[in-house]
């Protein structure tokens, strides 16, 4: 069957594979990430409407990647259309404020629990990376922490304990996720248990040295995995208890869960938070919301020498984006206004765990299905998953193909990746995606990979 399926996709890109052919001369594995190969090889999107993408061979597909996550309201939303180009005509970028970065951040304070300052830069990475920082010159502390499956960026001291472990479930070690990453850049950075009271423990030992604690409420790259909602409130308790500032990430859950985010969903505040995909709809965009106490590192004395002793760095040529800010207005301010949109993404996601769920019980499939409000993933363990650790044994043969069984059906979710929804997702669209995975189950049962 893998030689089937594999046949059928190269079938359907035919287009798609003289152009990989091409890219992969010019481009290392011919994508600029890792997260956009599939199997046999990757199709190349001609664009994208609403809940669908098109590829370049004609192929139609509901799109549940809906880029990693950016596109709450839909491909080429038209809010967000008239936003960006209404606002290139006046320029891209000046090197001076502009008052769209003042209207977005007006939004946002009144949006986000923890927030009383905000400030902006250009990806979900570069927010984390600030963060901590910003959270190491408000304590005075260099450790850091984060919780193993958690994936706060690219750079090298949060890179790591993602999908593989190390050491014991109480107590995990960090295991690096890339070569090339001195062991120095890795000397203040200590892994945490998710979902498990061993965490605090450890935070309490380490107290004295951890600036922040960085969490995420639903793991994005670890596999669509909710916190506990009394843990996450727990290490709330614990964090302030400790003075260790808590740095919830809501790259993914920010502006989707809830208009607050996971903050108003989960109901627990940060010290400081980070966002970046739902709000940039597909630009560019990260931003960085904190209290008072801890934002109050940033900015200027007027005097350089004194900056230096006293505020944190924090700059950027592409910050503030002209185009970026416009489209941040539109979408928060669309969402403010319509907040019966977060009913609508969450029924939509429940309905679809609990529709495969269904499939799973019926056949009993060795499946479990994970996530929270609109995310949802398909784990190939018959286990409950409450962390990376439940998924040490997982099926990797079955979860590596499940990804082109489900695009030969019309679903397309990026290799390994978790799923969601979006506004533009409709009642055909679920179910579109709940027959494209009972078909997928049953095409690998019929290939003995599940």
């Amino acid at each position: 069957m893998t030689e089937d399926i594999n046949t059928t996709m190269r079938n359907m890109r035919l287009k798609s594979e003289k152009v990989y052919e091409e890219a992969r001369k010019i481009i290392p594995s011919g994508t600029v990430s890792r997260a956009r190969i599939l199997p046999p090889f990757p199709f190349y999107t001609a664009r994208g409407e609403g809940s669908h993408i098109f590829d370049i061979d004609g192929n139609d597909y509901v799109d549940c990647g809906i880029g990693f996550g950016s596109h709450l309201l839909g491909h080429a939303n038209p809010l967000v259309i008239e936003a960006a180009q209404t606002a290139l005509a006046d320029g891209t970028m000046y090197g001076t404020p502009h008052v769209r970065e003042v209207e977005l951040a007006e939004l946002l304070v009144r949006a986000i629990p923890c927030a009383d300052k905000v400030t902006f830069c250009n990806s979900g990475s570069e927010a984390t990376l600030n963060a901590i920082r910003i959270c190491r010159a408000a304590t005075g502390k260099m450790g850091i922490a984060k919780f193993e499956g958690g994936y706060h960026g690219w750079y090298d001291s949060v890179l790591g304990s993602i999908g593989g472990v190390t050491g014991s479930a109480e107590d995990p070690g960090f295991l690096s996720h890339s070569i090339g990453v001195p062991s120095e850049n890795l000397a203040h950075s200590y892994v945490l248990p998710y979902n498990h009271e061993a965490a605090f423990e450890k935070i309490y030992r380490l107290k004295d040295k951890l600036a922040v604690v960085m969490v995420e409420a639903i793991q994005g790259a670890g596999g669509a995995i909710p916190a506990e909602r009394e843990w996450l409130h727990e290490l709330r308790r614990v964090c302030t208890d400790a003075g260790v500032l808590l740095l919830i990430d809501e790259i993914i859950t920010g502006f989707r869960l809830a208009h607050g985010g996971a903050q108003e969903y989960y109901d627990v505040k940060a010290d400081i938070a980070t966002y970046s995909k739902a709000v940039g709809a597909g630009l560019p965009l990260g931003i960085i919301a904190g209290t008072n106490e801890v934002m109050r590192v940033l900015g200027s004395t007027g005097d350089p020498a004194r900056d230096q002793r006293e505020k944190a760095y924090y700059g950027g040529t592409f910050n503030g984006s002209v185009p970026v800010m416009a489209v941040g207005i539109a979408v928060v301010s669309y969402l403010e206004q319509h907040p019966e949109i977060y009913d609508k993404l969450n029924d939509s996601g429940e309905t679809i765990r609990q529709n495969l769920r269904e499939i799973v019980a019926e056949a009993h499939y060795p499946v479990s299905i994970v996530g929270d409000s609109s995310l949802f993933m398909a784990r190939f363990v018959p286990n409950e998953v409450k962390s990376a650790r439940d998924l040490v044994k997982e099926n990797k043969a079955a979860a590596g193909q499940l990804y082109p069984h489900l695009a030969k059906y019309g679903l397309f979710i990026p290799q390994g990746h978790f799923a969601l929804v979006s506004a533009a997702h409709t009642d055909a669209d679920i179910e579109l995606i709940t027959e494209a995975y009972r078909q997928a189950f049953h095409d690998m049962r019929e290939a003995d990979l599940i």
